[in-house]
């Protein structure tokens, strides 16, 4: 159902991603999908949760493979959630339409915030890591650092939907490479 959801938010937008739509993209009796989710908010939340699993798996298979620590880890972090392809498109998509049903729900802003706390310690730690290993200048405040990350993450996203001419591969390449090389 998740993956049906983003098809047709890929296809024709948040609002024309209805429970009927889902239900006939799906095959299945329109109010079917209710079984599964009540309601488009709660298809929206399973679907900004996969965004947020899918991306810091990617991330996670990466590090695994490579080993990167520090600033290589967080390089690697920072690419993964840029929209530099379609379905990482896709997703900032799907993040910005949660922020909108977020905004006005404290349960679906709770859960953000949950998932985006999980996001600055990631962050954090690996900034730590850059510190331990001396790849970033003396006095950097870990917490200030984590948080700004998590905005230029936010905001590469929302501007990579409404910018578009910004979510091309090289000019993400682009601004990756510098959010890491400020830390230096």
């Amino acid at each position: 159902i998740v993956l049906a959801t983003w098809r047709l938010i890929a296809e024709r937008g948040i609002e024309a991603t209805t429970m009927r739509e889902l239900a006939r993209e799906l095959g299945l009796a329109n109010g079917s999908v209710t079984h599964y989710f009540p309601d488009k908010s709660a298809i929206l939340t399973a679907a900004f949760a996969h965004v947020f699993d899918a991306t810091t798996a990617r991330f996670e298979r990466g590090r695994a493979r490579t080993g990167d620590t520090g600033l290589a880890a967080l390089r690697a972090f920072l690419l993964e959630a840029a929209p530099i392809d379609e379905e990482r498109s896709l997703e900032a998509r799907i993040v910005i339409a949660f922020l909108e049903y977020a905004a006005a729900d404290p349960a679906l802003a709770e859960m953000f915030r949950g998932l985006m706390r999980q996001w600055q310690e990631a962050f954090a730690e690996m900034v730590a890591e850059a510190q331990e290993r001396g790849e970033v200048r003396d006095g950097l405040d870990v917490q200030a650092v984590s948080d700004a990350i998590l905005h230029a993450v936010n905001g590469m996203q929302a501007n990579g939907v409404l910018l578009p001419e910004t979510a091309r591969e090289e000019r993400m390449l682009a601004t990756v490479d510098a959010l890491v090389e400020m830390l230096r």
